[in-house]
C-alpha cells in the first residue's frame, strides 16, 4: 500500500502552464520544489502515474519519482513530484530541441502537441544523438550497456509500450541543462498510460 500525501491548495506557490491538466508548483515542509497534478477528470490518471513510476523503478528506467496525493478540501485525487530540473539551470523539451536543430519546427503553436508531422523517429534521434544520458542521479539502477541518450530513450518508449503511455508527445521528453551541456530527461508524465 502506498502512502497518500495531502496537499494544501493554499501552499500554491505557481501554476503550471504546460499540458492541459490542473496543477500546481509548491514547496513541501523540507523546501522540496514539487508539482502536484490534478486528476480532475476522474480518469485514473493519478494511480497510472504511480503504477507507471514503481514499474519504471523496477526495471531500471529513469524517470521522476511520483506519491499519490489529495487537496486539502476538495478532496482532489492525484500525484506530486519533485522538479527534475532541480539544481540544473532548466529543462529543455523535445519541441524547444527540435526547434534548435530545425528553424522550421512548430515548436510554439499553442497547444499543438499531436500530429506534428516534424516530430520523427529521425528528429528525434538527431537531437538525442547530441546530448548526454541523464545524470547519475537518475541512473542508479539503469541496466547496463546503455551508453548514450538514444538507448536511454528507446527504453523510454519499450516503457510506453509496456504501459500503454500514449502521451509521448514533444513536451513530454526534455534535456536537463546544466551550463551549456545537456543531458536527457529522467522520464515523466506516464499518466496517460494503463
Amino acid at each position: 500500500m502506498y502512502q497518500v500525501f495531502t496537499i494544501d491548495p493554499g501552499t500554491a506557490e505557481s501554476v503550471e502552464q504546460l499540458g492541459t491538466k490542473y496543477k500546481y508548483w509548491f514547496k513541501d515542509p523540507q523546501g522540496t520544489h514539487q508539482l502536484f497534478k490534478a486528476d480532475s477528470r476522474g480518469t485514473g490518471e493519478d494511480w497510472a502515474e504511480k503504477i507507471a513510476c514503481e514499474l519504471a523503478e523496477l526495471l531500471g528506467v529513469p524517470h521522476v519519482h511520483y506519491e499519490l496525493a489529495f487537496e486539502l478540501n476538495s478532496e482532489r485525487p492525484g500525484v506530486i513530484c519533485e522538479s527534475c530540473a532541480t539544481g540544473y539551470t532548466g529543462l529543455a523539451l523535445g519541441n524547444q530541441l527540435l526547434l534548435s536543430r530545425d528553424q522550421a519546427y512548430p515548436a510554439g503553436e499553442s497547444n499543438k502537441y499531436y500530429r506534428v508531422r516534424q516530430h520523427t523517429v529521425d528528429a528525434v534521434a538527431q537531437v538525442l544523438n547530441a546530448i548526454a544520458r541523464p545524470p547519475d542521479k537518475w541512473t542508479r539502477n539503469m541496466p547496463s550497456g546503455l551508453s548514450s541518450a538514444l538507448d536511454v530513450f528507446a527504453g523510454y518508449v519499450l516503457l510506453d509500450a509496456w504501459i500503454a503511455n500514449q502521451d509521448r508527445h514533444h513536451e513530454n521528453w526534455g534535456a536537463l541543462r546544466m551550463g551549456t551541456a545537456l543531458y536527457l530527461a529522467p522520464s515523466f508524465d506516464h499518466g496517460a498510460a494503463l
